[in-house]
């Protein structure tokens, strides 16, 4: 069942206009297979810790019939949030503690006092309408030879991600942790891990808006994965889910371990390197589903992928299969968080509200080949590549808009060069929709876009950095039609030595199915950022402006964010 996360927050700004990493979009997606801690690692006798500080104004452009002049729906918003750990080379104790405050919501109607908006709302109880305070996180971890234990919240995938991937998601303003028992043993080349948790999704949000929280639905997560490394690396794993419908502030969380097993998977991956001139991964996994109100009796998906190096080159060619496995993710949906997410093979920059269902697809397969070239020596590099994939999308539930399977094709073109202290990332590509029941004439949707991101060094240690995008969508015939559509971001940012970045950040949008408004025009926004860094450990940050609303994609999940008008301020600090 494909489906785009609905979320209650704004966009991580950034993660909309901001350079990234080189290629970091096109890489496999990351299979961590060992119980991370939700922050730091042993130290003796050492004391970390996070400090980071949130104000946003929201602006509002409705206004009162009576009082056309009077911004009453504006409102503001204080995140505080405090991550503290220590202790000693063999035990290390931490906590998270966030709280939010709302200001100018609320006003006196007939001699009582209304909130305008609702802060905490299903399954919470909090000590004032306009505040909440939590501790979001937790955990005691300890090392006692091959042995390393957590219990408390840390974060766990397994294999490819299929199976279980729970992990930090910042792009979008995700961070889910499993609260419970957590341990790894390592003997030689083999290693053990365990899991018995209840998913522990974030509930006070640093970037969106704190607006209705919700009680957790508190899902059972079990299980165990073995590991041999070496030349080639194989493992074996077994997951159990334990899935929670209702929100309810009086249950007791643990009640979950006294219920049906909805969901148990079962898998395998290996890896190899350096077998003859290639590098080898696999990863298949079963699902049984024992739930009513999961439709699928059981699903399966399976990732392959090998990498070559022939002079200049590097190929990668991927491939996956993937049948009923969006199940697992139905009712930890509905809180903004996905517990499987396999590898996409997806270009997640150019996602769309009607590609998002292909990305998340209940029945598609199909792969990717890409080739880079490197260039150059030394301080020098340029590296081009050339991509292509294609995919069968069977699948018609969920957010699909076309009523008849598609066969999905999607070229990618870039280039990468860093010669000194320039740097330039350039990516451009063409993705249609082939559908089984459309005329050539009209295949279906299609998508053209292109990306830049290029630093430029100046004298006096001062840089220029400028990261536009544009993307144009053209609807095909669907059962709802929508207009076509352009987006554009951009963002130039002047970098003054270390310390100082000054950004102006500009988004256009004609795309009938955001919910946002510019402060320009109703199609384009404006915005500008100060940022100051006095130390390596502190920055500061004050944005006024706007930017749109839209879907977010990294790492597989993708979000409906809101956009936002008006003015933040931020403050964060390590020790």
């Amino acid at each position: 069942m494909g489906r785009v996360v609905a979320s209650s927050g704004l966009g991580v700004l950034l993660a909309l206009c901001a350079p990234r990493p080189a290629l970091a979009d096109d890489l496999p997606d990351p299979a961590p297979t060992t119980v991370a801690p939700v922050a730091g690692t042993l130290q003796g006798g050492a004391t970390h810790g996070l400090e980071e500080f949130r104000f946003r104004h929201y602006q509002s452009d409705e206004r009162l019939p009576d009082f056309p002049d009077e911004p009453v729906f504006d409102y503001q918003e204080v995140v505080q949030r405090l991550q503290v750990s220590g202790g000693s080379s063999f035990l290390l104790l931490g906590a998270q503690l966030d709280a939010v405050t709302l200001f100018s919501n609320e006003y006196i109607l007939d001699d009582e006092r209304v909130f305008e908006r609702e802060l905490w709302g299903e399954g919470l109880v909090g000590p004032h309408p306009n505040w909440w305070f939590t501790v979001e996180k937790v955990w005691l971890q300890g090392t006692t030879g091959g042995f390393a234990w957590t219990l408390g919240d840390s974060y766990q995938a397994f294999g490819r991600g299929l199976a279980l991937n729970v992990v930090k998601n910042t792009d979008i303003d995700v961070d889910t942790s499993l609260r419970g028992a957590h341990g790894k043993l390592t003997a030689g080349d083999w290693e053990v891990t365990a899991v018995t948790a209840l998913a522990n999704p974030q509930q006070v949000r640093l970037e969106n808006p704190n607006l209705n929280l919700r009680a957790d639905r508190p899902h059972g997560v079990h299980g165990v994965r073995i590991e041999r490394f070496g030349r080639v690396r194989f493992g074996a794993h077994g997951v159990a889910y334990q899935f929670v419908r209702q929100l309810d502030e009086a249950q007791d969380p643990f009640s979950t371990y006294g219920g049906d097993v909805d969901a148990g998977v079962v898998g395998a991956t290996v890896e190899a390197s350096s077998v003859g001139p290639f590098d080898l991964g696999a990863a298949f996994d079963w699902i049984a589903y024992g739930a009513d109100d999961i439709t699928a009796d059981h699903g399966y998906g399976a990732y392959l992928s090998a990498s070559a190096y022939p002079g200049i080159a590097s190929v990668l060619v991927e491939g996956k299969l993937y049948r009923d496995t969006e199940w697992l993710n139905q009712f930890s949906g509905l809180d903004g968080y996905e517990l499987s997410t396999g590898p996409s093979l997806e270009y997640e920059r150019a996602i769309t509200e009607d590609s998002s269902a292909t990305l998340n697809s209940n029945d598609i397969f199909g792969g990717r080949v890409r080739t880079d070239f490197a260039l150059g020596q030394g301080g020098s590099m340029v590296t081009p590549y050339v991509s292509a994939a294609a995919f069968r999308d069977q699948d018609l539930g969920g957010v699909h808009f076309n009523e008849a399977p598609e066969t999905v094709v999607h070229g990618l073109g870039g280039i990468v060069a860093v010669v000194g202290e320039f740097h330039m990332l350039a990516n451009a590509g063409y993705r249609t929709d082939l559908r089984d029941d459309s005329p050539a004439a009209n295949p279906g949707d299609s998508t053209v876009h292109a990306d830049l991101a290029i630093t430029i060094p100046l004298a006096h240690h001062l840089s220029i950095e400028l990261a536009p995008s544009v993307l144009r969508y053209h609807w095909g015939e669907n059962p709802v039609q929508q207009q076509d559509y352009t987006d554009f971001s951009s963002t130039a940012a002047l970098k003054i030595g270390t310390p100082w970045a000054l950004l102006v950040y500009a988004d256009y949008s004609d795309n009938p199915l955001i919910t946002s408004t510019g402060n320009v025009s109703d199609n384009v926004y404006m915005a500008g950022e100060v940022q100051w860094q006095p130390t390596s450990a502190t920055t500061v940050k004050a944005f006024y402006g706007a930017y749109r609303a839209g879907i977010r994609c990294a790492g597989g999940q993708c979000r409906s964010l809101p956009g936002f008008e008006g003015a933040r301020a931020s403050f964060t600090a390590n020790f």
